[in-house]
């Protein structure tokens, strides 16, 4: 499983947010990272799906072993979203009624997966978010990634493995197992614990 840490989260962003004419894709990777979703669920929604709602469903039909259901939208998704659609309306002369697709190409068709998947490839490169494979640089992070990144977020603040499950609508609770592993960030802390707790247990000893 790969996910992003917070802090190339917030380089990736930063990035999107900062460049001109990157709206679109701001908004697209700020819905995965806040939501959990599936490319092939973020491409289907139209602009009814989220248009003043507190909840998204996701069609069963629309989604992976037609695991559909709601997922909450956090304050912050729901103001993004909101700004979103007055830029379609404003900005872009896209249609907003609730039949039209949320995100479009610059050609005006529907977003596709395989389009999406170009678009988060292209900003985690610019984002410096990258490997080398075959003598070539290419994206450290697929698209998926932002959908593990979202859960073990979701892990590490402490949200119960059986809540993370309905949000990402894992049929198992194995499935949603898988973000309790540990990062390395969290097995160097926790090899710490065992010196800090002897080093509190000394200076206790000097105070006595």
């Amino acid at each position: 499983m790969k996910y992003l840490t917070l802090e190339e989260q917030k380089r990736l962003v930063k990035t999107v947010k900062e460049t001109k004419g990157g709206e679109r894709d701001y908004i697209i990777i700020e819905t995965l990272l806040n939501t959990g979703l599936r490319a092939g669920e973020l491409v289907s929604l139209s602009v009814g799906d989220i248009r003043n709602k507190l909840r998204l469903y996701v069609q069963p039909a629309l989604a992976k072993r037609n695991s559909g259901g709601f997922i909450p939208l956090n304050v912050k998704i729901q103001d993004t979203l909101r700004t979103w659609i007055k830029m379609k309306l404003t900005i872009l002369h896209e249609s907003i009624e609730d039949a039209a697709p949320l995100f479009i190409t610059r050609l005006g068709a529907p977003l596709t997966k395989r389009a999406l998947q170009l678009i988060v490839e292209k900003w985690m490169i610019r984002a410096g978010l990258t490997t080398m494979k075959g003598g070539q640089v290419v994206a450290l992070y697929s698209t998926h990634s932002l959908r593990h990144s979202f859960a073990k977020r979701m892990q590490e603040r402490g949200v119960p493995l059986t809540t993370i499950q309905k949000i990402l609508r894992h049929s198992s609770l194995a499935s949603t197992g898988v973000y309790t592993e540990a990062s390395d960030i969290e097995m160097d802390e926790a090899a710490q614990i065992l010196v800090i707790s002897e080093s509190r247990a000394e200076a206790l000893r000097k105070t006595i």
